[in-house]
């Protein structure tokens, strides 16, 4: 059985969506370098849209709701695999590297990440 996790993220202030998206999809390439056979089966990142730079475009809630950046979902083989993997970067020398790099864009004050349980799916019936 898979292990998910969620990260929700948040930009520093002054970084644009643009800037942001841009520079978390390059930290990714670090990331899978650092980290090698444990980088994750996937990590899908999925931007909260804001046309004008500030405000998400929220169609149930508030601005409030969504003072965060992106969803970030990370699959890996299974929990292991990802103790292994943040064991990885937390190492001093690949945490100093991590941190340098994320802290031009991604503020980690803000961030909440989540194990994620059961997944249950419901399709469209043809």
């Amino acid at each position: 059985m898979t292990f998910t996790v969620l990260v929700f993220g948040h930009r520093l202030p002054g970084v644009s969506p643009a800037q942001f998206k841009e520079r978390y999809d390059e930290h990714m390439s670090l990331i899978q370098k650092i980290t090698g056979a444990y980088f994750p089966l996937s990590h899908t990142r999925r931007y909260i849209q804001r046309a004008d730079g500030y405000n998400a475009k929220v169609i149930v809630g508030s601005q409030e709701d969504f003072d965060f950046d992106v969803i970030a979902e990370m699959v890996f083989e299974n929990e292991g695999i990802f103790k292994a993997f943040y064991e990885i970067v937390s190492k001093e020398d690949n945490a100093k590297i991590v941190d340098e790099d994320e802290k031009k864009f991604f503020d980690r004050k803000r961030v909440r990440v989540v194990v994620l349980g059961e997944t249950e799916v419901t399709e469209r019936r043809v």
